[in-house]
């Protein structure tokens, strides 16, 4: 019987698919409920054609995707993958293999003669080991061949140069080595020392269906930061040793010290600003983000990337946030777990397996 695997918080909901017609959504008359906020009220209805199944959208607001491919209606094959909103289920319908039956004996055909001694058989059972002799056929003898000529010409016998030695394969060089942890590759174009805290390119994690909540998101907003504060932190400690000292030393003429380290200072939150946007547009996450187990995505596409506005226009609304002393971010507690910098860029936040 076909049914649906959705993937839930929980574990792995089965969903046998009993009716011609499955309405799915958030609302309680469908008879797949999901109570996923990005779920529409009528989302969905799966169909029942003849021996297969198809899916239709029902203008949903965050649409339905079928192997990533998003579809307004499809036909379905065993092992489809499935998404809705931001759930994931797996369309299962394997097709039973008919057994042919066969008669083990075949056909038996009597003549008009067994059938009148089988019927004259007491009990109605035919002897096994009578058989109806047939008419007898003449029997040709074949007639002997005459014995095979003697060959006119003598075999030549040709003498063959001694075989050519083979040269050795060729050896096959040494592999190049594989590149250390400390440059980046194809899988992970990010230097280094960050290669461990943002995912891979593409990433493998598999969406869990549900949107970051406002404590998630909050512990990797806090660990993003301290990425920033810590080079600051450290900057301003050596600057502050170094310019007693040489207080010291040169006197006032120090002062140099400040217009430097203010420098460092501007070009520290410059590459801050550069490197979280780079982070969203090309691996989904940032360090906080990668540990938190969440990935920042397009409202359509849980697999996709954001581009570079609306990159630009998420930062645009953290930065609106801290004007207003983060109250903007309280959104996150509402039910579509939407905060203002989602809005902005038309990108949500959601929880990933790793």
């Amino acid at each position: 019987m076909a049914k649906l695997l959705v993937q839930e918080s929980t574990g792995v909901r089965e969903f046998e698919l009993v009716d011609a017609e499955i309405h799915i959504g958030r609302e309680l008359d469908n008879a797949l409920r999901l109570s996923d906020p990005s779920i529409s009220r009528h989302h969905a209805i799966l169909r029942q054609v003849g021996n297969s199944y198809e899916l239709q959208d029902l203008q949903s607001s965050n649409g339905v995707l079928v192997n990533g491919t998003r579809i307004q209606t499809s036909p379905l094959m065993d092992g489809d993958r499935l998404t809705l909103g931001q759930v994931q289920m797996t369309f299962v319908n394997p097709q039973p293999t008919e057994a042919i039956s066969v008669n083990p004996l075949g056909t038996v055909r009597l003549s008009s003669e067994d059938v009148a001694k089988l019927q004259a058989t007491p009990g109605g059972a035919p002897d096994p080991l009578e058989v109806t002799p047939q008419a007898e056929l003449p029997v040709v003898q074949p007639s002997p061949l005459p014995p095979p000529a003697a060959p006119a010409v003598a075999p030549i016998a040709l003498a063959l140069p001694p075989p050519t030695p083979q040269a050795p394969p060729p050896v096959a060089p040494n592999p190049a080595p594989a590149p250390t942890s400390f440059t980046a590759s194809a899988a992970n174009p990010a230097p280094g020392f960050l290669q461990r805290l943002l995912p891979p390119v593409p990433d493998d994690a598999i969406p869990t269906g549900e949107r970051g909540d406002f404590v998630t998101r909050l512990c990797a907003h806090v660990l993003d930061g301290v990425i920033f504060a810590v080079p600051v932190i450290v900057l301003m400690i050596v600057g502050g040793v170094l310019t007693a000292i040489l207080a010291r030393i040169i006197g006032p003429g120090v002062a140099f010290l400040g217009c430097i380290f203010s420098l460092l200072y501007f070009v520290i939150c410059i590459g801050y600003i550069i490197f979280i946007p780079w982070c969203w547009m090309k691996f989904g996450a940032t360090p906080g983000k990668k540990i938190m187990k969440l990935r920042v995505v397009p409202e359509d596409d849980p697999y996709g990337r954001i581009e570079l506005g609306p990159a630009v226009l998420r930062m645009v609304g953290h930065w609106v946030n801290g004007m207003i002393f983060s109250l903007p971010y309280l959104m996150i507690l509402g039910a579509e777990r939407k905060g203002l910098q989602d809005m902005f860029s038309k990108s949500i936040v959601i929880k990933v397996d790793r």
